[in-house]
C-alpha cells in the first residue's frame, strides 16, 4: 500500500512541475541558509577548541583570577599566587608563570643619545619553552634569536615594534629599571595567512619587553602577583582532580582569589556560546521556513481543489479517509525532501565558500563541518515539515464527501 501511496504522490507532484519546483524554492532557501549557518558555527566551535587544545594539551590547566573571563578586561589583573604551594601539590610536575609590569626602559646609546620610555615588561618562566611550548603560540626569531635558557639572567627578548622603537638589534643591551640586559632574541614580525593562537602571540606583544621570571624581582620588587599560571600534572593523573588539589590548596594557604581553569572548562564554555550563537543565526534563518512552509501548504490547498474529482473517485472504490490523506501528506512531505536536500548541498557549498573567505581575509583557520548528524535532521525535518504544511489540505481532502466530489466541476 505504501508504495501505491508514493506512486500517486509522486505522479501529482510531477503533473504540476513547474509550481512543485517553486513551491521547492522556497523551502530550499530557508534551509540553505539554516545549514550554512550551523555548519559555520561548529567550524567556529572546532577551530577555537583546537586552539585551545594546543595550549592545553591532556595534561596542564590554568590558575588565573576568579573573574578572568568573565569580562575583556578582567583578564588582564593580576592575582596573588603562591608558586611554591603549588609545586608541592601531589601531581604536579611543572609550573610556569607570567608578570607583566610597567618599566622604564632607555635603548642602546646612538651618538651619545638613546631612546627611552615607558614600556611593558613582562617576566616568564623558562619552562614555558620546554613544558608549555604551545602556550608561545606563534611566536618565532628573527635570524640568530633564542628563548632564554634556565638560570639565565639579564638577558632580554624584544617585540619587533619595540626593537624598531628603539633602534635596537641582537647582541645590544638595554636598560630597564637601572638594570642592563643583553638582547638575545626579537619576535618575528607577523606575516600574511598566519592564524592568531590563543597564548602569547607576536601582535599583541609587539610592544612588549620579555625577561626571564626571577628577574622581575630584581626590577620591581618581590611579588606573588602574576598574570597567570600554568600548570603540568604527571602522566596519567586526572588534570580535573589536580586541579581541585591545587585549587583547595591555595586557598588553605590565603589565596582566594584565585580558580583554576581546565580544557574541559574552557571546551564547555565554548560550546554553550558557540551552541547559542548557532541557534540565535539559525532561527533568524528559519524565518525562511516558515515562508517556504506557507508555500506548500498554498500548493496542497491548490491540489486537493484540481483533484477534488479524482479523490471522489478513490473514495467511491473504497479509498478510506487515512488513505487519502496518506497520500497528500507524503506529497507534501516529498516537496519538502526535495527542497532540504538541494538546500542542504547549497548550504553546504555557501558555507564552504564563506569559511575560505574568512581564512582569506581574517586569517582564522576555520573550515565548514559537514556533521552527518546535521545533515540526516536536516533532511527529516524538511520532510516533516512539508508534511505539517501539508496537513490541513490533506484533511480537507480527506474529509471530502464522496457525493459534492464527484459532481465537482
Amino acid at each position: 500500500m505504501f508504495s501505491d501511496f508514493f506512486l500517486l504522490s509522486t505522479r501529482g507532484i510531477m503533473h504540476r512541475k513547474m509550481r512543485s519546483w517553486l513551491t521547492v524554492i522556497g523551502v530550499f532557501i530557508g534551509i540553505t541558509a539554516v545549514v550554512a549557518m550551523i555548519s559555520i558555527g561548529l567550524g567556529l566551535e572546532r577551530s577555537v577548541t583546537q586552539q585551545v587544545a594546543k595550549v592545553f594539551g591532556y595534561n596542564s590547566f590554568l590558575v588565573v583570577g576568579k573573574n578572568a573571563f568573565q569580562s575583556p578586561h578582567s583578564a588582564a589583573k593580576a592575582v596573588h599566587v603562591n608558586l611554591n604551594v603549588i609545586k608541592q601539590v601531589p601531581g604536579v610536575t611543572a609550573v610556569a608563570a607570567v608578570r607583566s609590569e610597567t618599566g622604564f626602559v632607555k635603548g642602546p646609546s646612538s651618538a651619545g643619545k638613546s631612546r627611552q620610555g615607558f614600556l611593558p615588561v613582562m617576566g616568564l618562566s623558562p619552562t614555558l619553552m620546554t613544558e608549555f611550548s604551545s602556550f608561545l603560540g606563534d611566536l618565532s626569531f628573527a635570524p640568530g634569536g633564542r628563548f632564554f635558557r634556565p638560570g639565565e639572567s639579564n638577558v632580554a627578548i624584544l617585540g619587533h615594534a619595540v626593537a624598531t622603537q628603539l633602534h635596537a638589534q641582537l647582541g645590544y643591551t638595554i636598560t630597564i629599571e637601572d638594570h642592563q640586559f643583553k638582547i638575545i632574541g626579537i619576535i618575528a614580525p607577523k606575516t600574511t595567512g598566519q592564524g592568531a593562537s590563543f597564548g602569547l602571540n607576536r601582535t599583541s606583544n609587539a610592544d612588549t619587553i620579555f625577561v626571564p621570571f626571577d628577574q622581575m624581582n630584581v626590577l620591581f620588587g618581590k611579588s606573588d602577583k602574576v598574570l597567570l599560571t600554568l600548570v603540568k600534572t604527571a602522566k596519567g593523573t586526572d588534570v580535573d582532580t589536580i586541579a581541585a588539589r591545587v585549587k583547595q590548596a591555595l586557598k588553605a594557604a590565603g589565596d582566594t582569589t584565585v580558580t583554576t581553569v581546565t580544557y574541559s572548562d574552557i571546551s564547555r564554555q565554548i560550546s554553550t556560546v558557540m551552541g547559542s550563537v548557532s541557534g540565535f543565526l539559525a532561527g533568524i534563518a528559519g524565518i525562511s521556513l516558515l515562508v517556504g512552509g506557507v508555500g506548500v501548504m498554498n500548493t496542497m490547498y491548490t491540489a486537493v481543489l484540481e483533484r477534488t474529482r479524482e479523490i471522489g473517485v478513490m473514495k467511491a472504490l473504497g479509498a478510506r479517509r487515512g488513505q487519502i490523506l496518506s497520500i497528500f501528506l507524503i506529497e507534501s512531505g516529498l516537496m519538502g525532501l526535495v527542497g532540504g536536500i538541494v538546500g542542504v548541498l547549497f548550504g553546504l557549498g555557501l558555507s564552504s565558500v564563506a569559511a575560505a573567505v574568512i581564512r582569506g581575509y581574517f586569517n582564522v583557520e576555520i573550515h565548514a563541518v559537514a556533521s552527518p548528524i546535521l545533515i540526516v535532521s536536516t533532511l527529516a525535518f524538511s520532510f516533516f515539515l512539508g508534511a505539517f504544511a501539508g496537513w490541513m489540505p490533506a484533511r480537507r481532502a480527506a474529509k471530502l464527501p464522496v457525493v459534492d466530489a464527484l459532481r465537482y466541476e
